[in-house]
This record gives C-alpha cells, sequence and structure tokens, in this order.
C-alpha cells in the first residue's frame, strides 16, 4: 500500500489508531484479571500494582528515546510489525507465568516492545498524511487510546466469561491473555504490508539534545507544566488500573460486570474529554489554555473521587467515573498541547519523546504501584477504596498547584529554538 498517495492517508491512521488501540487494550487487559489472579496466585495489591506499574512503566519510558533513534534507520512499518508481534508475545507470556516472578519479566517485555509504537506509527501518520490533515489523523491515533481501554475492559471481561462459562481446564484469565496475545499477529502482517517513502524522511540529528537544552532553559514554565501533566497521567493510569475492582469489591459486581461498566466510561468519557479539551484549547487559544485547562480537568476529578470511593449506589460511582475520567482527558490531552506551544516546531517531536519518557517513567509506573501499596497497608473491605481516594486526591491537589503555577508563568515568551 503506497503511503505517497494522499486519498490513502486516513486509510493509514486509521490503521494506526487500530495498533493504538490494541496496544492499549494488551496493556491494560491486567486490569480486568486482577480478582482472579490474585486468588489463583496469592497475590496482594502490591505486587498487582508493581505489576500495573513499574514492571512495564520503568522499562517502556526508558525505551522510547532508543526507540526514536531507532526509527532513523529501520523502516517504520517492519520496526512497527516486530513491535506488535514482540507484545503479542508478551501478553501471551502472561497467560502462562505461574508466579510473580515470572510476570514481571512477561510485563517488562510487553513495555519494551511498545516503547516503538508511538514513534513509528507517528511517522507513518505524518508520512501518509497530507499536511493539511496531519492533525486529524494523529487525532485518530490518540483516540484509540481511550477505545484501547475499553476494549480491556469490555472485551477482556467478555471473553473471561465466556472461558469461565466453557469451564476448560485451564483457568480463564489464561485463555483471556492468550488470546488477547494473538490479536496482534493479523494485524501485525497488515502493517507489513505498507510500502514506507524512505526518501521522505527528514533527517533529525542532534536534535534530540538541542530540545533537552531548550526544555532546560524554559524550566521555569515547563518544569510546574510537565508536573501537572504527569499527576493527571498518574492519576489515569491508576483509576484505568484500579476502578473496576472498586466496583467489585465495593459493588459486588463480577468481574465481566465490572469490566462492561468501567469500559464503557473509558471509552466514552476518555474520547469525550480528548475531544472537548482539544476544541477548548483551540477557542481559548494556545498562549495560558494548557495550565488553565488541566486545573480545570484534576479539580473535576478530585471532586468526583469522593462519590467514586463513598457512594453506596453503583449509578452515583459509574458517574463520578465518568467525571473524573472526562476531567483527567481534558488535563491530559492539554498537557500535551501545552507543550507544543513552549517548544519550537523544528524541535517539537523529540520535545514530545523527552516529555512522554518523563510521564512514563513516573506517572504510568508510581500510579498503579502508589495504589496498590496503600490499598494492602490499610486492609479491610474499603483498603481499596479508602487507597484510592487519599493517593489520587492529594495527587489531584498536587496537580492543580503546578497548573495555577504554569498558568501564572505562561505569559513568559517561549525561548527561541535551535535550528
Amino acid at each position: 500500500m503506497p503511503l505517497s498517495l494522499p486519498h490513502r492517508g486516513y486509510r493509514v491512521a486509521v490503521l494506526m489508531a487500530l495498533v493504538h488501540m490494541l496496544a492499549v487494550g494488551q496493556r491494560f487487559l491486567l486490569s480486568i484479571l486482577i480478582e482472579p489472579i490474585k486468588a489463583d496466585l496469592g497475590l496482594g495489591d502490591a505486587a498487582i500494582g508493581l505489576l500495573q506499574g513499574p514492571a512495564f512503566a520503568f522499562v517502556n519510558g526508558a525505551a522510547v528515546v532508543p526507540m526514536i533513534l531507532l526509527a532513523r534507520t529501520w523502516l517504520l512499518s517492519r520496526l512497527l510489525a516486530f513491535a506488535l508481534l514482540g507484545a503479542s508475545v508478551a501478553t501471551a507470556l502472561c497467560g502462562l507465568a505461574g508466579s510473580v516472578e515470572l510476570l514481571i519479566p512477561a510485563r517488562m517485555l510487553l513495555g519494551l516492545a511498545q516503547a516503538a509504537i508511538v514513534p513509528a506509527a507517528m511517522g507513518l501518520i505524518v508520512a501518509a498524511m497530507a499536511p493539511g490533515h496531519r492533525g486529524r489523523g494523529i487525532s485518530l491515533f490518540t483516540g484509540g487510546a481511550s477505545l484501547g481501554r475499553g476494549l480491556a475492559m469490555i472485551g477482556g471481561g467478555g471473553l473471561l466469561a465466556l472461558f469461565t462459562l466453557l469451564a476448560l481446564s485451564v483457568a480463564p484469565w489464561r485463555l483471556t491473555f492468550a488470546s488477547a496475545g494473538l490479536l496482534g499477529v493479523p494485524l501485525a502482517l497488515v502493517v507489513l504490508r505498507l510500502v514506507e517513502p524512505v526518501g521522505q524522511r527528514e533527517d533529525r540529528r542532534g536534535r534530540m539534545g538541542a530540545a533537552l537544552r531548550h526544555m532546560i532553559a524554559d524550566r521555569a514554565v515547563l518544569v510546574p507544566h510537565i508536573l501537572a501533566a504527569l499527576c493527571g497521567v498518574l492519576v489515569l493510569q491508576a483509576l484505568t488500573s484500579w476502578s473496576a475492582s472498586l466496583l467489585i469489591r465495593m459493588h459486588g459486581l463480577t468481574p465481566p460486570q465490572a469490566g462492561f461498566q468501567v469500559g464503557l466510561a473509558m471509552m466514552l468519557a476518555g474520547a469525550g474529554g480528548h475531544a472537548l479539551g482539544g476544541v477548548l484549547a483551540d477557542r481559548r487559544g494556545e498562549r495560558g489554555a494548557g495550565p488553565e485547562l488541566m486545573l480545570v480537568g484534576l479539580a473535576l476529578c478530585a471532586l468526583a473521587l469522593w462519590p467514586l470511593t463513598r457512594a453506596e449506589e453503583l449509578p452515583l460511582a459509574v458517574a463520578a467515573l465518568v467525571v473524573a475520567v472526562a476531567g483527567l482527558s481534558v488535563a491530559v490531552a492539554n498537557g500535551l498541547i501545552g507543550l507544543q506551544t513552549r517548544i519550537p516546531p523544528a524541535l517539537r517531536v523529540e520535545g514530545t519523546a523527552i516529555f512522554l519518557t518523563l510521564v512514563t517513567l513516573l506517572g504510568t509506573a508510581m500510579g498503579p504501584w502508589a495504589v496498590g501499596l496503600a490499598s494492602q497497608a490499610m486492609a479491610g473491605p474499603t483498603g481499596l477504596a479508602d487507597a484510592i481516594g487519599r493517593v489520587l486526591g492529594a495527587t489531584c491537589l498536587l496537580g492543580c498547584g503546578a497548573a495555577w503555577v504554569a498558568g501564572r508563568r505562561a505569559s513568559i515568551p517561549p525561548l527561541a529554538g535551535e535550528e
């Protein structure tokens, strides 16, 4: 499929959205399988938090920049296909693990493989789309993440229910991992058919260092901005990881029932929040919109955490989850949107990579783990609810403070970039 034909650009963007949806779905599949895995392997919430956070995110975050460097020499379609196959193998290996010591390497392999997906997919979209349509192509790709969270919850819960009903000799959660792993194989074969216009690649050597120097020089604005975005990512990752277990423990749902409720909320509120965040940012203009909208989104989430963790009525708890996810999606989207206004166009690819590395290493890694550690320490029937309310509530407040500081400093003119 030649990428140079303009009318095929959207086909590539949709394919990359499917890739992103599958990648995020495989990453968060563990979230809907927490309770059966805990019962089968005898794990505590701290171990589950370790698997969801650091085991995946430390490797994933550390590998983002090397994968961007690799993308300069490899065909992007080939790199992306290998990433999909590696992620599929890692997902299947999670189903074969008999202990946390074996689950950790499988999650680390998943983090390593998926580190190549965003750089390769973004490169393919930029090559395929006409310049005037690239923004829409990228928005299709980022929207795949919200659908992926829903896929993990609804699809994973449905597979778990099916395999439980079949009463096979293999544990249903293991078969669910194996099935999710197989999904990446046909998608990888389709990606391999893409023909990348190698001659259109841009030589970006030396720009990673230039982007880092620029961000350090602009630290008065970027440090609080990135801290606010990091808090939003931390809370969103933790809610995605633990919301299904919260509904199971507090409202007596089965994993498939909880997966449907959480998955629907994640898809609708996540996609809607990202879209709303983009529209509001465009209407408010570039200067200062990012921090202000991050502040609003984080404040909405902080307010929603109380009914989410305390409401006895399931509809109220789910409605609170929708509000929290929508607010966080607005905040996370504007963390990335606002970053672009502080970085010169020639350095935005590398600046975004540095940003993603920081939020992955800290936000994605620490959010699920911190909640798991707190839940195990508090114990009791409401331990997880207390952990979510206290840990994530404090994080939202910290993020609000950082966003307020970033907004106050947003009037400082962006620095001129190195070319």
